[in-house]
């Protein structure tokens, strides 16, 4: 997979992540608009990690399944576009700093990378 297709794939994959909290708050979510919106909030601190871990999990699988080599690089290079994307997209919110932010963006990039070596894993077979 080229460069610009795991381009589009990092920013499906980020897109995909949003699009699945606002669909659990939805469904689980107060009608109130402003109660949803606070409830996106704490349900996003969690949600948007756990889902870009797996996301990026399969993501990372995805790009590196039909490789003869590099898989895990491929992962990791996956994993790092997601999480600038994620970076580029707080800074320009203006979202204050967390501690949170830091673990989810190293999840992304273990978890392209843990994608990487299951393809590898799968193709030694």
């Amino acid at each position: 997979m080229g460069l610009f297709r795991m381009l589009l794939l990092a920013v499906a994959i980020e897109a995909a992540a949003v699009l699945l909290l606002v669909l659990l708050v939805a469904a689980l979510g107060p009608a109130d608009p402003a109660a949803a919106q606070a409830l996106a909030e704490r349900l996003g601190y969690w949600f948007g990690p756990i889902a870009g871990f797996f996301l990026c999990l399969g993501g990372g699988w995805l790009v590196a399944r039909r490789l003869t080599e590099g898989h895990v690089l491929r992962g990791l290079v996956l994993g790092a576009m997601v999480a600038s994307i994620d970076i580029a997209i707080l800074v320009a919110s203006g979202a204050t700093f967390q501690p949170m932010l830091v673990f989810s963006n190293l999840g992304r990039l273990v978890a392209g990378s843990l994608g990487g070596f299951v393809a590898r894993a799968v193709a030694a077979e």
